[in-house]
C-alpha cells in the first residue's frame, strides 16, 4: 500500500532507474506482464460502470489504457483519484481494440 501511495505522490523522475516501461513501449509487451508507467491525464466512467485510465489526450491514438471493471472497485478504491498524477501499474498486458491494456483489479497493482 505504501508503494502504491509513493507511486502516486512522486514525480516521474523517482522511478528513473526502475524496471517500469514508459506507455509508448507497451505494445512490444503484449503478453508479458510487466510494469508500465505514466501520467494519468483522465478516468472516464463507461457503460455499467467500466473506469477507462487515460494516459494520452487522444484517447483513439493513445498505445495503452488501464481497464477498471465495475466488479473490482470494491477492491480498488476510486480511481478517479488517479488523474494529474505519474502511476505505475504491474499485471499482463493484453491487446485489445488496437492497443495495449492492463486490466486493474487489485490496489497492490499500484
Amino acid at each position: 500500500m505504501l508503494l502504491a501511495v509513493l507511486a502516486i505522490l512522486l514525480p516521474t523522475s523517482v522511478f528513473a532507474a526502475s524496471d517500469c516501461l514508459p506507455i509508448g513501449e507497451t505494445s512490444k509487451h503484449v503478453g508479458e506482464t510487466k510494469c508500465i508507467i505514466g501520467k494519468v491525464l483522465h478516468v472516464k466512467v463507461g457503460p455499467k460502470r467500466v473506469h477507462l485510465i487515460g494516459f494520452c489526450e487522444d484517447r483513439a491514438a493513445c498505445p495503452f489504457s488501464v481497464v477498471v471493471l465495475a466488479s473490482d472497485l470494491k477492491d480498488v478504491g476510486d480511481v478517479r483519484r488517479l488523474e494529474g498524477r505519474f502511476i505505475e501499474i504491474h499485471g499482463p498486458v493484453k491487446p485489445y481494440a488496437g492497443r495495449a491494456e492492463i486490466i486493474l483489479n487489485r490496489v497492490g497493482q499500484l
